[in-house]
């Protein structure tokens, strides 16, 4: 029977939580092996979903030969049925049917409507290991777009009959597969808390849904390699465990492998706080610094060194949004860049900087790691411009009377009829739209440059209007704000911008203008995005120094 537990040894994990851990350059090369292997197989064994009138979408997991999938539960439009959605590379959508939902355990059995013989169902395991792989899946944009992978610990060892694990990190939203090193399925996570993201073992799952034991594969058991587990604790020990000392551990290596004086400094806005500072990537060593131009002020200062210098904007680049800030400075370390661009599943790492030590700032210097997921090319056509998504071009508001168009998108058909905020919205070419739902599911069933008729309520008055679908404009959300805590501040500009490395380093708006390195201490990028908590845009070599030879073009004397 699957759902019986397998015998885990977890006799290692009894170490005292004061000991450290230490993280080696080894460790690193086994987790790097792991992520490559894993992304190459990651598009075989995960797929991409949403569900119909939601920007949101997913990663769910193939978990049989027929096709069935593990997914997030999403919860439909206005508490209405409708589909779970497929989204493919080319930018087409696929409905898929629901086999069973499970709000309470936040996922959903879905299947593909038409058997793919190009997906491999996953192996699924029980925890032998604390370092796991989580892919990751911000709001789908681009054409292409993949999932990422974030590389998560364990805060402690679980006990021995425990039924959930605990995840270090709050990025991961509830139904999120977790994987082990080998690539086999361990668990879903549930939602997180405060400090830590718990995730329960696929066993309990099983032992909780028969739908699933009938259609899962059987248990295997993996041979990981070895690798630091998380020390046990006691359960009274274990409430008050807010950071893994994996995690940490971790961190500190990865510091480790940056140049050594790092190519970096601090510059913030003159009286702001301290979450208004930026970081910088110095680019010469007689004081010119490149950053993110979108979030500089007007009074700048840099700290580099144990000292403060007052500094200037030379100049700013829109294509790019960097900005080339000076300082009086000589002899400062100069970032070496390399050229490769990595390989998808590829250990990245940058700085995190949030004040340069002193007796009035407070210090956060450490790095995070995390995994490259793609190149993505400038003008990539959006996933609504070629998969048909329409619009009427209006935002509406589910009221107790029906939908009401709350306001109109400038420059579509709808903004130049005559609608106005306000209008009840009766009808559609005949057919009643009392629910945002049946709104959603009849501009589903049209494509982009269709014409329909709305007839809206006035004033007490039924008017007409004949209203061009468009596509809607999709910008990635300011996502960010959890109901528990802040897990990350996104950048205010997240685009457009030329060709862009995208990695699942968690970083904030402020941690943008900073180098990000390979673990053989490469520089491959400046980041200069943060989209969500573990998908973050960094700009290429090729497209830096296409960005610095206009911005010395236009730089005045310094």
């Amino acid at each position: 029977m699957k759902a019986l537990f397998i015998s885990l040894s977890l006799s290692l994990c009894t170490s005292a939580l004061a000991d450290p851990l230490t993280w080696t350059a080894e460790h690193e090369k086994v987790v790097e092996q792991s992520t490559l292997a894993f992304a190459h197989r990651l598009p075989l064994q995960t797929v991409i979903i949403g569900r119909t009138g939601l920007t949101t979408t997913r990663v769910a997991t193939v978990i049989s030969d027929e096709g069935h999938l593990l997914a997030p539960y999403l919860p439909s439009i206005d508490g209405d049925d409708s589909p779970y959605l497929l989204y493919k590379p080319d930018g087409s959508r696929l409905p898929l049917t629901t086999v069973t939902e499970k709000p309470k355990r936040f996922i959903a059995l879905l299947k593909l409507t038409e058997k793919d013989d190009t997906l491999l169902p996953t192996r699924i395991s029980a925890v032998v290991d604390h370092t796991v792989i989580i892919p990751t899946c911000a709001p789908i944009a681009s054409l292409g777009e993949r999932p990422g992978m974030y590389v998560e610990h364990l805060e402690f060892a679980p006990p021995e009959k425990a039924t959930a694990m605990r995840l270090d990190s709050i990025f991961h939203p509830p139904g999120s597969p977790v994987f082990d090193l080998t690539g086999s399925l361990i668990g879903v996570t549930l939602a997180p808390r405060k400090t830590n993201t718990p995730a329960l073992f696929i066993t309990r799952l099983i032992q909780e849904f028969s739908e699933l034991d009938t259609v899962l594969p059987d248990l295997t058991e993996s041979t990981l390699p070895s690798l630091p587990l998380a020390p046990g604790v006691p359960p009274d020990e274990a409430k008050e465990i807010t950071d893994s000392p994996i995690t940490e551990a971790r961190e500190s290596f990865a510091e480790t492998t940056h140049p050594s004086p790092l190519p970096c400094a601090l510059i913030f806005n003159e009286g702001a706080q301290a979450t208004h500072s930026i970081l910088g990537t110095i680019v010469r060593e007689d004081g010119m610094i490149l950053t993110k131009a979108s979030d500089l002020g007007p009074d700048l200062r840099v700290r580099f060194g144990g000292k403060s210098y007052p500094a200037i904007i030379l100049a700013t680049d829109e294509e790019s949004d960097l900005a080339l800030v000076g300082i009086q400075a000589t002899g400062l370390p100069v970032v070496k860049w390399s050229d490769d661009t990595p390989t998808p599943g590829t250990t990245l790492a940058s700085p995190i900087l949030l004040q340069e030590t002193t007796d009035d700032m407070v210090t956060e210097p450490t790095s995070y790691p995390g995994t490259f997921t793609q190149l993505l090319k400038k003008n990539t056509p959006t996933v609504h411009s070629t998969s048909q998504v329409t619009s009427l071009g209006l935002i509406t508001e589910q009221t107790t009377d029906g939908i009401t168009i709350a306001a109109l998108t400038p420059e579509t058909s709808a903004s130049e009829s005559g609608l106005t905020p306000g209008d009840l919205i009766v009808n559609i070419d005949d057919l009643e739209i009392p629910r945002r739902s049946i709104l959603t599911d009849l501009l589903d069933r049209h494509r982009v440059g269709d014409e329909v008729l709305l007839t809206i309520r006035r004033d007490g008055e039924e008017q007409q209007f004949k209203i061009k679908l468009s596509s809607p404009n999709l910008i990635p959300p300011a996502t960010g704000v959890t109901t528990s805590a802040i897990s990350m501040i996104p950048s205010v500009r997240r685009g457009p911008f030329p060709d862009v490395l995208v990695h699942t380093i968690p970083l904030n708006a402020w941690d943008c203008g900073s180098p990000v390195f390979d673990i053989n201490g490469r520089a491959v990028g400046i980041n200069i995005a943060a989209i969500s908590s573990t998908r973050t845009y960094a700009l290429r070599p090729l497209e830096i120094r296409s960005a610095l030879a206009r911005l010395f073009a236009k730089t005045r004397a310094f």
